[in-house]
């Protein structure tokens, strides 16, 4: 049975890769960016079935977290060279706009760093109230904190938000932050649980606020 959501819905808060962003190209080559400069064997398949996490966070869950300060500025530095390869889904924006259009606030909460999170979303033609990357101060996802942070700068409860997400850490996140969710089916993973609601493409997510 899946899970009834609350409305009406002040506030939605994306998730950045795999739901807004396709990025998947983008993260391949920065990987293999790292292998060939510092000799990593990892697979990027290996490094990616980890993705949602802090970067550092799956860094130390495949056994790299010893050379973290040596991969992360390589990772970023062929991110940022081949950010052309990253392209938003379709109908992202259209959607965003009509969100916003009915006064709904936007927000993101994503494990992407801050400099290459403001790269993607100046490309994009609205307005997010409330930017949260991870940081010292609180705990990655699938810890709540940033996700309370983001409904907090919006000015908003959690019955009356809305997380977006296309990972098992996501789920986790948005059920321990008290704030309802829908996966985007589109994006790189399975739920974990068959009692979410799944959008087969951003647009449903309109029906499903009720606002199309």
């Amino acid at each position: 049975m899946k899970r009834i959501l609350s409305f009406p819905k002040k506030a939605v808060i994306f998730d950045l890769d795999g739901v807004l962003l396709n990025s998947r190209p983008n993260m391949e080559q920065a990987w293999q960016g790292v292998q060939d400069n510092l000799g990593v064997t990892v697979s990027f398949e290996d490094y990616f079935k980890n993705i949602g996490r802090p970067f550092r966070d799956i860094l130390e869950l495949i056994g790299l977290s010893d050379l973290a300060d040596e991969i992360e500025p390589i990772y970023s530095q062929v991110s940022k060279e081949k950010f052309h390869l990253a392209t938003f889904y379709p109908g992202v924006e259209e959607t965003l706009k009509k969100l916003e259009s009915y006064g709904i606030k936007l927000g993101i909460v994503t494990s992407k760093d801050t400099e290459r999170t403001g790269i993607v979303l100046n490309r994009l033609q609205v307005k997010f109230t409330a930017v949260q990357t991870p940081n010292a101060h609180f705990r990655g996802k699938p810890a709540p904190d940033h996700i309370l942070m983001a409904i907090a700068e919006i000015n908003a409860d959690p019955k009356e938000s809305i997380y977006i997400g296309d990972a098992e850490v996501d789920v986790l996140a948005a059920s321990r932050a008290g704030i309802d969710y829908c996966h985007a089916g589109w994006g790189y993973c399975e739920p974990g649980c068959d009692d979410v609601v799944v959008l087969k493409d951003i647009s449903r997510l309109l029906t499903v606020l009720k606002i199309d």
